[in-house]
């Protein structure tokens, strides 16, 4: 089996620099900022880079198409819909997850956006899914969370899915304001985990079991992983490293 994991790809609102700011509501005013100090330079593109991705997996040949959060900048209805036609080629081959800014709330309340746009299914054998972000998360907070309920799943041999990442590049550790409660015990709990695949922090490394896909549009670090193997089988996955346009950067292996 072939499975593309990409992440992050924060689709945002076309012309987004013209839209007036009680448009967007305060929280998402803040928010906002981050956009106008360079992050919405890096993602103006980011709704073709998607579709790009998508042409990839057909290219790859890939089985399943694992996204693991973020996908819209401001968890704004518009930008959902957005990025559900993006993938909607893709069918049932998708799977994927929200990340924080999926989260952004709506009028203070938790934004159930994601959830109308993308139904719950069931997951694919050999998968387990993680829930990181609660249901809401706030603008600029960052840090994400792991309940203890998930902790005590049976992760041997399986793909386990979170948002956030469980450290950084290198294994260096969060600061504090992106802080993952609950990463510790994750890996102890899942070391003997297939893969842990992941996104939030925009670095993409691969660290023992830990793939991290980055943020797959930002500008100048496009890409995302290709895995092959049999996901929930407990065998070595062989990880290959894409740029956009299906080129290959880089092969690895991980050994459960």
């Amino acid at each position: 089996m072939r499975l593309l994991h990409f992440s992050d790809p924060h689709v945002q609102l076309p012309g987004w620099r013209e839209r007036p700011l009680r448009e967007l509501g305060p929280l998402r005013a803040i928010a906002s900022v981050e956009l106008w100090k360079g992050r919405g330079r890096e993602y103006d593109g980011a709704l073709e880079k998607l579709r790009q991705i998508v042409r990839d997996a057909d290219a790859l040949r890939a089985d399943l198409v694992v996204c693991t959060g973020d996908l819209t900048q401001l968890g704004l209805e518009e930008e959902f819909a957005l990025a559900r036609e993006a993938l909607a080629p893709l069918g049932e081959r998708l799977v994927c997850i929200p990340g924080n800014h999926d989260r952004y709330p709506l009028e203070g309340r938790p934004n159930t956006l994601y959830e109308a746009f993308f139904p719950a299914r069931a997951l694919p054998d050999g998968f387990v899914a993680l829930d990181s972000c609660g249901p809401l998360c706030w603008p600029v907070l960052t840090q994400g969370r792991i309940a203890g309920a998930d902790l005590d799943r049976d992760f041997a041999g399986k793909v386990v899915l979170v948002h956030h990442a469980p450290f950084r590049t290198g294994r260096a550790p969060h600061p504090p304001w992106q802080r993952v409660r609950g990463a510790t015990k994750l890996l102890e709990r899942a070391r003997m985990a297939q893969a842990i695949l992941c996104g939030h922090i925009h670095e993409r490394f691969h660290e023992g079991n830990v793939i991290c896909a980055g943020s797959s549009t930002r500008q100048a670090d496009e890409g995302y992983w290709l895995l092959e193997g049999t996901p929930g089988s407990g065998r070595d996955l062989r990880v290959q490293r894409y740029g956009l346009g299906a080129s290959a950067v880089a092969a690895d292996h991980v050994r459960s």
